[in-house]
């Protein structure tokens, strides 16, 4: 990376600092941006540095910020968003990325903020960036015992390696359940809807999870799944060597597994996103006709493109299923939801949760399950989906699916995510939730059905959170 730049050319820092200034002003409802033409000339490791910082800042807004509070004398509020912008990808690189020296994190910032904002933001974001290197004390290996229960101190900053900085003070809010929502950076909200759901003891290990990165998992032509730990060009050339692979979570794919001892003449991927369970039925049902649709205009420019030579598989407009009405064998709803069971995947959610915005996705989650059932036809079956932890989108849901609409449940899973700060990175997994449900008047039995049982992940499932 060159920490030298050109003062007229675009660097890795500086796209980042104008990226996170447009998110400052969204937060908390923030968004991954394409980064499209921003980011095409620059060489692989530079936009790899980007894309570290970008996705590192997102991850930890929140615990960045109560640290950048710490160390101001005015209201965060009333600083420029470009300033906050800064601002919070500076800390970042001087707490969550040590091969940054911190010079190069402190002088690219002032530079830019010199040119960018007023002619005081400079020695401004110098001072504050310098005050949180004086905050940064001793890190802590991952073994100490502060370290290990990081959610007990107020001047202990957790890191996903399992290691954690002392603070030079004592910061971090009083209150515990504040304070575990700002260390492991997740909103208030969900970390109450946690404890109110499953108790402290699980949230705590739901907290640290999230202080995790996620793995890229790509699955191989054999269906076994494997961390992919090259580079991006060479994972783009690893899947275009056969068109079998894909990359997709184990959770992820254990859904759609379910469906393997069927043999459905038509499938309905009603909400099929970019079509990474569209692939995976497409090859798990090879005879079937499918049809994938989404309501999203770029995310259907996607479909189309990815599926544009497979012969069995049709991208249609939204509610524009044509001649398969009350013929589909398999209806896939893999729904919006919340996505609190991949927050270290998308960490834009940890922060827009609220009680409010739950509900209007629980009534969006009816919304689509009424509009796609008139599809089926007589003993079809229906995969029920979402990446959620949240029991109002899952098993409450498919309470409702069964009573309204007379469907037993064939079988359900859910799926508590895996993999904790310091874990090797072939522990981790996606949480999530997924039930196969069916409407034959002969109401099938689970031993009925022969289910695909060749997913590796078996063991992330807890026995208790399994009905047969």
């Amino acid at each position: 990376m060159n920490t030298s730049p050109d003062p007229k050319k675009q660097t890795p820092r500086s796209i980042v600092f104008q990226r996170l200034a447009r998110q400052s002003v969204r937060f908390p409802d923030l968004a991954i941006e394409s980064k499209g033409h921003e980011t095409k000339a620059l060489d692989e490791r530079d936009r790899a540095f980007a894309r570290a910082l970008e996705l590192g800042t997102i991850a930890r807004w929140r615990s960045l910020q109560h640290l950048l509070e710490s160390c101001l004398k005015r209201s965060w509020g009333n600083i420029d968003p470009a300033v906050r912008g800064v601002l919070l990808a500076g800390a970042a690189q001087i707490l969550l990325m040590e091969a940054v020296p911190d010079h190069a994190a402190v002088d690219e910032a002032v530079n830019w903020a010199k040119k960018k904002t007023n002619t005081g933001a400079g020695g401004f974001v110098n001072g504050v960036l310098r005050s949180i290197i004086r905050l940064r004390g001793e890190r802590l290996d991952k073994n100490d015992e502060r370290a290990r229960e990081w959610w007990l101190h107020r001047d202990i900053f957790p890191l996903e390696t399992g290691e954690a900085w002392v603070l030079t003070k004592a910061v971090f809010p009083e209150e515990p359940t504040v304070r575990l929502g700002v260390q492991a950076s997740l909103g208030d909200d969900l970390v109450l809807s946690w404890i109110g759901t499953v108790g402290w003891e699980t949230t705590l290990v739901r907290a640290a999870h999230c202080l995790t990165r996620a793995p890229i998992n790509v699955i191989e032509k054999d269906g076994t799944n494997a961390v992919w730990e090259g580079s991006h060009r060479a994972l783009a050339e690893h899947l275009r060597e056969d068109d079998r692979r894909r990359i997709q979570d184990r959770v992820s794919a254990m859904s759609v597994n379910l469906t393997g001892g069927l043999n459905p003449e038509v499938i309905v991927d009603f909400c099929a996103g970019r079509g990474t369970k569209t692939h995976q039925l497409h090859r798990l049902h090879p005879n079937s006709r499918i049809l994938a649709s989404d309501p999203h205009d770029g995310r259907r420019a996607e479909l189309h493109e990815a599926f544009d030579h497979v012969e069995n598989v049709e991208v249609v407009e939204p509610r524009r299923f044509g001649d398969v009405l009350g013929k589909v064998d398999l209806l896939v709803l893999d729904v919006p939801c919340s996505n609190s069971g991949v927050l270290p995947r998308r960490s834009q959610a940890r922060y827009r949760f609220n009680t409010e915005r739950l509900k209007s996705l629980v009534a969006l989650q009816k919304t689509i399950v009424e509009e796609s059932l008139p599809l089926l036809r007589e003993g079809a079956h229906v995969l029920y989906a979402t990446c959620s932890l949240e029991k109002v989108e899952n098993e409450k849901q498919i309470d409702w699916i069964s009573r309204r609409f007379e469907a037993e449940v064939v079988r359900s899973r859910s799926i508590e995510p895996a993999g904790l700060p310091g874990d090797p990175p072939s522990t981790y997994t996606d949480g999530g939730f997924h039930a196969l449900l069916t409407r034959d008047s002969a109401r099938l039995r689970d031993d009925e059905i022969s289910l695909h049982s060749n997913d590796q992940n078996t063991t992330s499932e807890s026995p208790e959170n399994s009905k047969a």
